[in-house]
């Protein structure tokens, strides 16, 4: 399978079982009806190994040289796990590790805000892209420990107008927008 043809499979299985329809409220705060569960996707062995490879190959085309990959604890937690296994199984000749950002310092053991590996040049990925807010946490945990070669990715960005990742001049990449399933979800909302 190319990578186009599981790109187009991943869609997919968006279409099929990421898409719940449903009156939500996002960790934005904000409201909606209807809620990206890529979160389900990523724990299940074909999206998990899609997610993986997929976001691999984005990553290595941004930054050839990437060390580390991770983000905010818990919508990173799988995708980082996802493209660690995927650098293993491809038997690249540089090795990426993972890592995630705590939402706050551990008051135990060894008190770390950023758990496992990270080092430059560092990639803090996420599943679903709203606002930004929980990206830029990591992100300004990551600069606050001394890394600075930071790259931002996501499953899928929700194209929101109110980007804090895009207000704080901070270029990112995704999978999917909004706008690759917008005509799908409406049709879901009309039958609903």
């Amino acid at each position: 399978m190319t990578i186009e043809d599981k790109h187009e499979r991943l869609k997919e299985i968006i279409k099929e079982r990421g898409i719940v329809i449903k009156d939500v409220t996002l960790s934005s705060n904000r409201k909606s009806k209807f809620y990206y569960d890529v979160k389900s996707i990523v724990n299940e062995p074909e999206g998990a190994a899609l997610i993986g490879e997929l976001m691999l190959a984005q990553i290595l085309k941004v930054e050839p040289k990437i060390m580390s990959v991770g983000g905010l604890e818990s919508g990173a937690i799988a995708i980082s796990t996802a493209i660690v296994c995927s650098c293993y199984h491809s038997r690249l000749p540089n090795t990426i590790s993972g890592f995630f950002v705590r939402k706050g310092v551990k008051t135990y053991g060894l008190e770390k805000m950023i758990e496992g590996i990270a080092k430059d040049p560092v990639a803090v990925v996420d599943d679903v892209v709203t606002t930004g807010k929980s990206v830029l946490d990591a992100v300004t945990a990551l600069r606050n420990h001394g890394l600075s070669n930071i790259h931002i990715f996501s499953v899928i960005d929700r194209e929101a107008e109110e980007n804090l990742l895009e207000k704080n001049n901070l270029q990112y990449h995704s999978l999917f927008r909004h706008s690759d399933f917008s005509a799908h979800i409406g049709s879901k909302l009309d039958e609903s």
